[in-house]
């Protein structure tokens, strides 16, 4: 049969497995991969359905793809090596346009820069611009706005779209988290229990019920959560006085900032890429010195040595990047360190934070982002700390798995205090939050 030149793969009865820590896994069983030449494929499906499995094979030496092409992993920490981000962006490219590049993604004048340095939103940036300025014909991008603030979520839509639309021969494949990216997208794969279940045009399906489903509907959104009542006469569990906390040798960052926050309150710190947020938080758990200031937690005052203060017990960080949390080399070891989870059964523990139970002998590392977020949040919110510091709690999950963190939040006992950094507003608003502009607090330091 000729090849349909409309396609530019067209795969019948394919299978994608997957080789982990534990061994090979399948990921996808006997569907019909199509994807179109030109245009921009958003694959949507729940945690662990197998998006960003299939874009890293699409990227792999093995790959069916024909094309040239480049990918953006979920974590851009995955995919930055260079010293500076100058370095970064001339790997390969030696007169590729820096200053230009580095001004098209807002980071004028960070060419010195280290990478790691950057905010997760600024490094996510950073990779997109190395991956265009390769010129490839595929661009594989896994879930490009997850890590970005509102604005920059609308400048990263639009210049993938004004890519596509450059060229006819520039085929765009995302793994889609977010409804205003798919809005952004030409077709739709849908992707469920190892299964292409859906596919066909955003127009036609952008209100199916699988769609919905995943991405859920804003009409159906939860109202807000009144905020705690906070007794200014309670002593603090969190405080924080003259706080400063400075951005590599920039200069720039978060000072004289002073928070005071009683048992039970819920404080929701939003503000814009590389503003602070994760800065704050790992200051808070003590896993960041800070440069001025001091921070107390229940009456403990953090680095009184001259390193961190990772062993005081009061709080627990459940960070943007789940990963790191994780030492053990079996889901079921990290649920034992806990004694909060101490002979308690492992699936049941597992079913209650929306994860099946086959993953308790798997290593950590081998579950899908969405899987290890939501180990992680289990983990801090089952620990019982009195402070509990969350970074994008729901970064990477369906509107399921949005739904079942609000639940948990509200669980929790009345006199736990609460602080989490997100760029959702709303969440933040529907979690009872008590709302952080770190923008207005940094230009007023």
């Amino acid at each position: 049969m000729e090849a349909d030149p409309g396609l530019l793969l067209d795969l019948p009865g394919w299978s994608l497995t997957r080789r982990t820590p534990d061994g090979l896994r399948p990921i996808l069983r006997d569907i019909h991969l199509r994807i179109p030449r030109g245009g921009w494929l958003a694959v949507l499906g729940g945690n662990g359905s197998g998006k960003s499995s299939l874009l890293k094979h699409l990227a792999a030496e093995e790959s069916p793809l024909r094309e040239s092409s480049a990918i953006m992993f979920q974590d851009p920490d995955d995919q930055l090596v260079a010293a500076t981000v100058a370095r970064e962006l001339t790997l390969g490219r030696p007169d590729a346009p820096v200053a230009e590049l580095l001004a098209g993604i807002g980071l004028p004048g960070r060419q010195e820069d280290d990478p790691r340095l950057l905010s997760a939103g600024q490094k996510q940036r950073l990779v997109l611009a190395v991956a265009l300025a390769g010129e490839p014909r595929v661009l594989l991008a896994d879930e490009p706005i997850a890590l970005q603030d509102p604005a920059q979520s609308r400048w990263v839509l639009e210049r993938l779209r004004r890519w596509v639309d450059a060229a006819p021969e520039r085929t765009l494949v995302t793994a889609c988290g977010d409804r205003r990216e798919l809005e952004r997208a030409d077709t739709l794969m849908v992707l469920a229990h190892g299964r292409v279940a859906l596919q066909g045009p955003v127009a036609e399906l952008r209100d199916h019920p699988l769609v919905s489903g995943i991405l859920g509907k804003e009409e159906t959104a939860a109202p807000p959560a009144p905020p705690p009542q906070e007794d200014p006469a309670a002593p603090p569990t969190v405080e924080a006085r003259d706080l400063v906390l400075l951005f590599g040798d920039s200069g720039k960052g978060l000072k004289q900032g002073s928070l005071r926050l009683a048992a039970g309150a819920r404080l929701g710190i939003h503000g814009s890429n590389g503003c602070g947020k994760s800065t704050l938080l790992a200051a808070l758990a003590g896993a960041r010195r800070p440069d001025g200031g001091q921070i107390r937690l229940c009456g403990r005052a953090l680095y009184q040595g001259r390193g961190l203060d990772l062993e005081h017990g009061r709080a627990m960080l459940a960070p943007q990047f789940p990963e790191y949390l994780f030492t053990r080399p079996t889901v079921a070891e990290e649920l034992a360190v806990d004694p909060a989870l101490a002979g308690k059964a492992v699936p049941t523990v597992l079913a209650a934070w929306g994860l099946p139970g086959d993953i308790a002998e798997r290593n950590p590392h081998s579950l899908s982002t969405g899987q290890r977020r939501r180990l992680a949040l289990g983990l801090v919110l089952a620990s019982e700390r009195p402070v509990l510091l969350l970074d994008e709690p729901t970064a990477a999950l369906d509107h399921q798995g949005r739904q079942e963190v609000l639940a948990a939040l509200a669980a929790l006992p009345a006199a736990t205090t609460l602080v989490m950094a997100s760029h959702d507003r709303d969440f933040l608003r529907r979690a009872g939050c008590r709302l952080l502009d770190l923008d207005v607090e940094a230009a007023a330091g």
